[in-house]
């Protein structure tokens, strides 16, 4: 009796060790294709502590959760990365899922909808929300808005053209100056983000900040220079479609959804000449020839006109900004942009907002952005992030109540 009774105690204490909220950072990302391009699957990412046995149930009702995918895990430090893709879903259709692990723990049932077949009425539009450069510090007020926009089905899709919640400035904040945060603070802002992608995709590019661990606990460690490195935080939390478009890890990839074919690439270290195409503070690229891909995946988008007649690409540094041009990434990327017909090329970095008239080789091509024939060039980077200050930022709020913001926001 004494060691049934034992066993039932570890029994329950097992259970209790696995709990809901351990499932933790829960978001979505586009994922497969069919016969004819259309996106027919959905990923599901999320973070536990330890390495538990984990799969996503889901199906077209809350109380029907009938299907069920195990998830893939990894660890590049000290918690643990699960992805778990989800086939075959029926187009434009909602389905809803929940996380459990052995059936002793299960996460709350979120909701998202697959994407529409492009060339029908409901695939005939697309709202996303694009912008770079949103941390913790200072993006309140634009989570606050994707939240309720997420909420509301306002947006489709969201395009995160790098710099993805400033984890490596955290050791300029204060109770971090002499204390390793790095983990904590990515751990933060993907939190901070579950309510919005947990219910749509959240489609991402690499920034510079997604580089490396930069602080002193880093710089003072081999073991966290190595594990903290070459974007491998980056590319382990997230799962971007690049196996579906033959883009590599989560550096490049490509999409689509609806009348839009969506290019993310690397303009970090994808290119002869690139800001940090060996070295951000620590070594990094090596990704291999992203060019080469480009032009391929370009080939084919022109080919899939008439079911998509829009071609989108981004990225995080811009090629414009101002009166300044980066030569080499014009020189790398922009023929091709124009040759295979790029309709818009959105980026960020540089914290503020910019839209050129459709532009090649730094000449206007013309004051219209009917039918140009070369991109144009929209630059987002100002949502909100700890190296802004309070005078630059735009109060969402604010605009959404009909309200004048402050004429210093920009």
């Amino acid at each position: 009796v004494k060691m049934e009774t034992m066993m039932y105690l570890l029994l329950l204490l097992g259970a209790a060790l696995v709990r809901a909220d351990d499932f933790t950072q829960i978001h979505t990302a586009l994922a497969g294709t069919d016969g004819s391009g259309n996106s027919n699957a959905m990923s599901i990412s999320f973070q536990t502590e330890s390495d538990l046995p984990a799969a996503v149930r889901f199906g077209k009702a809350a109380d029907d959760l009938s299907m069920q995918v195990p998830s893939t895990s990894s660890s590049y430090y000290a918690t643990y990365d699960h992805h778990a893709v989800l086939p075959d879903l029926d187009p434009g259709t909602q389905y809803f899922y929940q996380i459990v692990s052995d059936g002793s723990a299960s996460s709350s049932v979120n909701s998202f909808s697959s994407a529409p077949l492009s060339g029908t009425d409901r695939g005939s539009s697309v709202n996303f929300a694009v912008f770079g450069d949103l941390g913790m510090v200072n993006g309140d007020s634009t989570r606050k808005y994707l939240t309720s926009q997420a909420s509301s089905s306002g947006i489709d899709l969201i395009f995160h053209v790098g710099d993805v919640g400033y984890a490596d400035d955290s050791f300029l904040h204060a109770g971090c100056y002499a204390r390793f945060c790095y983990e904590s603070a990515w751990n933060e802002f993907m939190d901070a983000m579950e309510p919005i992608a947990s219910k749509v995709p959240w489609m991402t590019t690499p920034g510079n900040h997604e580089a490396d661990c930069h602080d002193p606990s880093c710089m003072l460690s081999a073991d966290k220079r190595d594990k903290l490195s070459n974007f491998t935080a980056y590319n382990s939390r997230f799962r971007m479609p690049s196996e579906e478009s033959g883009g590599v890890m989560n550096m490049w990839h490509s999409f689509n959804y609806g009348p839009v074919h969506f290019i993310a690439l690397d303009l970090e270290t994808g290119f002869p000449g690139a800001a940090e195409e060996k070295r951000y503070v620590l070594k990094c690229g090596g990704f291999g020839d992203q060019i080469a891909w480009l032009e391929e995946d370009l080939k084919a988008a022109v080919e899939s006109r008439k079911e998509r007649p829009w071609i989108v690409a981004g990225g995080h540094h811009p090629m414009y900004n101002g009166g300044s041009v980066d030569k080499k990434m014009q020189a790398a990327i922009e023929p091709l942009l124009a040759k295979y017909g790029v309709d818009v090329f959105f980026t960020g970095h540089v914290h503020s907002y910019e839209r050129d008239y459709p532009t090649l080789n730094t000449t206007t091509v013309v004051k219209s952005y009917e039918a140009p024939g070369v991109p144009t060039h929209v630059m987002i980077g100002g949502p909100g992030n700890d190296e802004m200050n309070e005078g630059m930022r735009r109060i969402l709020d604010d605009i959404e109540a009909g309200g004048k913001s402050d004429p210093r926001r920009g």
